[in-house]
């Protein structure tokens, strides 16, 4: 045995006593060269795919110089000694035991992959298990059990982000500090006034919402689940800046999605909207059942628009699999939806119904066409029909959604002052009037329709001759009678083509909410730093108020990361590498024969 004599240490040093320590000469694997290394090189040279893998360099190798000579002290007391000595046992390649304190020595165990993984966890909260331990494999050589592995991860996370239930304890202090160093920011935090127990909270910065009076008046909204230890889910409200990106307008976090938590969300947000100068600001979401009882009652003159993805969806689980009205009903809802003038509508509608009968109908009994047809539409939806953006917006926090509660609130803010740095930076090098996405956009109406015949009929009245149809254009009003230009604020094909007969800049026509001019307002408000120095961590006043998490209960089985999908959303094939089947598999499980 090379420890003999084992642990002796006070408050501040561990000493360690040290015998037998093996010489550089003792080494398992002999260094020596023997005399035909020459001639193995050379025929090394001729064997092609056969010959001999030069010898891999673990990261291991640095733990043989962890415990180096007699009286050597650990500043870190028993706590660096232990998993030093942990890392020196396992690379030299022998065991050991405390004499008293333990009777069983682990060595590879959870804690070491906790020291190991650290890093890995704070650069990617979300990393599985057996990705780390295919890493551990790959970097170590070493072979550790997933349970250990799955462990040594959670006493990680709990390391860099703390408890969970400690967490909630902290809001009150992160909302305070929040509106100090970012003043016309709002933080609402409701909880149980006898049991100090959390109930839901608003968020919105200040910046944002300066910001959004320079996007569109389009609110997307939506809900989605956090995958925390208390769950609970986050309610978003964000916008388009004028480059298509996303724009997080406000969020809240909540226990479930149901009409209570949307009306708080809703009210607290028209509370912020009317501090800014007021816009009619229309919503777009999936018409979840607690977000339309509650809609009404807080925004009753605002457009609400239904996401004509999730009524297409909807509208195709009512037909059976296979059947050839599963596709051909939505194709005909959809032209309903789309249709730009009452007239298409009426006449899309009749053939809709007329295929559909008593399914369309009562499909449609409780869905008022002013919330997803364009034609009826009473007010700006600048061709937005669906609720995408919010489905982008619960990707940006996917990351953050396993986090503790304080984490989670302090992820989307750093993630979003980063991104409001990083885009006016961006925006400092554009030379366009227009934005680069809206940009392109007028580049390929203009291709559209460079072949077509424009003739004048006043000032400003034109008439475009297409291939099948003629559309009328008045750059005084700014009306084409396909409907598009009114309907997205934006100069449609024809409109283009009488723009340059006319001799005008296309520039003069687009929408101001297009502008890189407007971009550069929506990210010139910054959101400050919150320096973490000052953060209490146990020294709360005798009256303050400790915020405790929620009851919640854990579901029976392995909790659940993913949402459910609905059986109409398309899922990405994955097509192998190797051997180029579509079959579900990738190149590295592929076992196809080549």
């Amino acid at each position: 045995m090379i420890f003999r004599n084992l642990v002796r240490y006070n408050s501040d040093f561990v000493e360690v006593f040290v015998t037998d320590l093996p010489s550089s000469s003792e080494s398992v694997v002999s260094n020596t060269v023997c005399e035909d290394s020459s001639t193995m090189l050379e025929e090394n040279d001729y064997l092609g795919c056969y010959r001999a893998e030069a010898p891999k360099s673990y990261m291991t190798k640095g733990w043989e110089s962890y415990i180096y000579s007699e009286g050597q002290k650990f500043e870190g007391g028993v706590v660096e000694f232990r998993d030093k000595l942990r890392k020196y046992a396992i690379e030299i390649g022998f065991s050991y035991e405390f004499v008293r304190n333990d009777k069983k020595s682990k060595m590879m165990g959870s804690k070491v992959v906790k020291s190991i993984v650290l890093d890995k966890i704070r650069a990617n909260p979300n990393k599985k298990a057996i990705d780390i331990a295919d890493e551990i494999k790959s970097d170590y050589g070493l072979d550790v059990a997933y349970r250990t592995v799955w462990y040594g991860t959670e006493l990680a996370k709990t390391a860099l982000h703390g408890d969970e239930a400690e967490s909630y304890a902290q809001l009150l202090w992160f909302s305070e500090s929040v509106m100090k160093s970012n003043p016309d920011s709002r933080i609402a935090i409701e909880f149980h006034r006898e049991t100090h127990r959390f109930q839901r909270m608003f968020v919105t910065y200040g910046a944002w919402m300066k910001g959004f009076q320079s996007c569109r008046p389009i609110l997307f909204i939506d809900a989605t689940f956090i995958t925390n230890k208390y769950k609970g889910q986050i309610i978003a409200a964000s916008a388009k800046d004028t480059n298509q990106g996303l724009y997080p307008v406000a969020y809240a976090i909540v226990d479930s999605e149901n009409e209570s938590n949307w009306r708080f969300f809703l009210e607290v947000l028209a509370e912020e909207l009317a501090k800014h100068p007021m816009r009619r600001v229309t919503f777009i979401s999936d018409r979840h059942v607690g977000l339309v009882s509650a809609f009404p009652r807080v925004f009753p003159n605002n457009p609400h628009g239904f996401c004509f993805r999730h009524l297409m969806a909807n509208l195709s689980d009512k037909f059976p699999a296979g059947s050839y009205l599963k596709d051909r009903i939505p194709y005909l809802f959809m032209c309903c939806a789309y249709s730009r003038t009452s007239e298409m509508y009426q006449f899309n509608m009749e053939i809709l119904r007329n295929e559909g009968g008593d399914i369309v109908a009562q499909f449609l009994e409780d869905l008022p066409k002013e919330n997803w047809c364009k034609a009826y539409f009473n007010g700006e939806r600048f061709g937005e029909m669906t609720n995408n953006l919010a489905e982008s917006f619960n990707n940006w926090v996917l990351p953050l959604k396993s986090l503790p509660i304080l984490y989670i609130n302090d992820g989307i803010r750093v993630k979003s002052m980063a991104s409001i740095a990083a885009r006016k930076q961006d925006a400092q090098e554009w030379l366009s009037e227009l934005c680069p996405a809206i940009e392109k956009k007028l580049k390929e109406n203009l291709e559209v329709g460079r072949h077509w015949r424009v003739s004048r009929f006043d000032t400003y009245v034109y008439e475009v001759h297409c291939q099948k149809y003629n559309s009328m254009v008045n750059l005084e009003t700014r009306f084409c009678s396909c409907g598009e230009w009114q309907l997205y604020g934006f100069p449609c094909s024809h409109a283009l083509v009488v723009i340059q007969q006319h001799g005008s800049s296309p520039y003069l026509y687009v929408n101001e909410l297009y502008k890189v001019e407007k971009y550069r307002e929506t990210y010139s408000f910054p959101i400050n730093p919150l320096p973490s120095i000052l953060k209490p961590v146990h020294d709360f006043g005798r009256d303050a108020v400790i915020l405790q998490p929620p009851l919640t209960r854990r579901p029976p089985g392995r909790p659940r990361k993913k949402r459910f999908r609905k059986r109409s959303e398309k899922t990405r094939v994955i097509k192998c590498g190797r051997c180029g089947k579509c079959e579900g598999h990738n190149r590295k499980s592929c076992t196809a024969p080549i």
